[in-house]
């Protein structure tokens, strides 16, 4: 079974940026970032973009794409924070996206597995916010229904919605007209909110207007996000053999995704919080779930990481009241391919100074109502990590790490990640998240350390995988 995702993107390259002044630049080369890009430059703007690494390297590759309004019990939750209206307001986002997708597909004739498909939501109890869901959908206009009659699992209740997508995300992308600039390997180090410098391995970039999509924010200045925002890891399966009949989702949280793909069919699930799971396996429970109900045999195995909100609904607007001409695009809670197009199209109208619908509803100011608590503990558990990262005491020596795993252990009297690879070597890398200095942790599944504060990802090199860090950890190989 190959550790790769089996969306691929295109084989094109770019150069990486030097220092200059730019107009409007958009940092993140993922699906948010490219669009945000392919909007504003149909507008008729001066467009930069700068990725990281590769385009769509990151989560827009490791995505299920699902294109959907049917995304479990969000709205019955979003009726008993705010109401019917903001509710209604959210559906309809996600519709209009799920439209634009299917209009964008056939304007530029993009081949790219584009398929209509139901979409099942499904509990093994009697779900009370399955059925106000329903409810609430229906009231909406849309062609949906229960049912408790559902292939595959043994549900109790079932909410059915017809006319749904699925499609290939980076075959789509790819295909759409690039009339903006595009810079790869071109990370963004340290931006300043206030100058509108950015700092990146090739020198400082000027710009009027800068997007931040970055996946999670990487301003730690402002905005406040670290409190706003937590990361969550999933897994995912792609075997060959029977194709699912249509698309499928556990409504609970750590449940079972799937969806069919070419001749076989993706499966998905065994969500934790970045950084805070001890367990191993996940990827053998997803093979062998597959192969009770299709068949076939796992061909690809991924993971991915999801930025998630406290009220479900994406962050989109400026950075904050402060930064002026800052943008920030983010908190997708799983549901990236609707929330980055309606998101990209905020941004856009926010520049250049047109009303949009959906601007006060992603504001990223907003107030999240019925979240105190949960707002406040994910403070504290993020400053507690911090505090034990810095003053746990551990007596684990390097030798009993086994091969394969990693552990924060003591080496020549400092605490440093190791991890023992199959020839027996050790990799040593720093304790600390560069980012605000939360302990790693070894996540055995993804095979890399993990921040279980923010959510960012390091190999066993050290070197930087995901955000918000935007630094990597110092490192050196060693045998001992």
């Amino acid at each position: 079974m190959e550790n790769k995702s089996v969306w691929r993107g295109s084989a094109v390259r770019y150069p990486s940026i030097e220092a200059g002044d730019r107009e409007t630049v958009v940092i993140g080369g993922g699906i948010a970032g490219f669009l945000c890009a392919y909007f504003l430059a149909e507008a008729g703007q001066k467009v930069t973009l700068i990725e990281a690494d590769r385009l769509f390297s990151g989560t827009t590759s490791l995505t299920t794409a699902k294109i959907t309004y049917n995304q479990g019990s969000v709205y019955a939750d979003l009726f008993m924070r705010y109401g019917r209206g903001v509710a209604e307001l959210y559906y309809k986002s996600q519709t209009e996206a799920m439209e634009k997708y299917s209009e964008l597909v056939e304007k530029y004739g993009i081949d790219c597995d584009f398929e209509e498909t139901d979409g099942f939501i499904f509990s093994r109890n009697d779900s009370r916010a399955l059925k106000k869901t329903c409810e609430l959908l229906q009231s909406f206009g849309a062609k949906c229904g229960l049912c408790n009659n559902v292939d595959y699992f043994n549900a109790a209740v079932a909410l059915k919605a017809e006319g749904q997508y699925v499609f290939d995300p980076l075959k789509f992308l790819s295909a759409l007209p690039v009339e903006f600039e595009i810079f790869e390997n071109s990370r963004a180090i340290d931006v300043d909110p206030k100058t509108k410098l950015i700092k990146t391995d090739g020198g400082f970039i000027k710009a009027e207007k800068i997007i931040i999509a970055t996946h999670y924010p990487i301003i730690n200045s402002r905005g406040g996000y670290y409190f706003k925002l937590r990361q969550s890891t999933s897994y995912t399966v792609a075997v060959n053999g029977k194709r699912a009949n249509a698309a499928y989702l556990d409504e609970k949280e750590d449940g079972i995704s799937i969806r069919p793909y070419r001749d076989g069919t993706i499966l998905g699930g065994g969500d934790h919080r970045t950084g805070r799971s001890k367990e191993c396996g996940r990827f053998k429970k997803l093979e062998k779930t597959a192969k009770e109900l299709f068949g076939g045999e796992a061909l690809n195995c991924w993971h991915a990481e999801d930025v998630m909100t406290f009220d479900g609904m994406p962050m989109a607007g400026r950075y904050s009241k402060t930064a002026q001409d800052v943008y920030v695009v983010t908190g997708f809670n799983k549901w990236g391919m609707t929330n980055a197009l309606v998101c990209a199209q905020v941004i856009r109208d926010l520049i250049l100074g047109k009303e949009n619908p959906y601007a006060n509803l992603f504001s990223p100011q907003r107030k999240i109502k019925g979240a105190a608590g949960e707002i406040v503990s994910n403070a504290f558990t993020n400053l507690k990590e911090i505090f034990l990262g810095y003053f746990r005491i551990t007596f684990k020596s390097a030798r009993k790490i086994k091969s394969g795993s990693g552990k924060v252990v003591f080496v020549n009297g400092k605490k440093r990640a190791v991890y023992r690879d199959g020839k027996n070597n050790l990799h040593i890398i720093g304790s600390m998240c560069p980012h605000m200095h939360g302990e790693l942790k070894w996540n055995g599944d993804a095979e890399r350390w993990e921040c279980p504060c923010h959510g960012s990802q390091f190999d066993i090199h050290g070197n930087l995988l995901s955000g918000p860090s935007t630094k990597c950890c110092k490192y050196k190989n060693a045998h001992l």
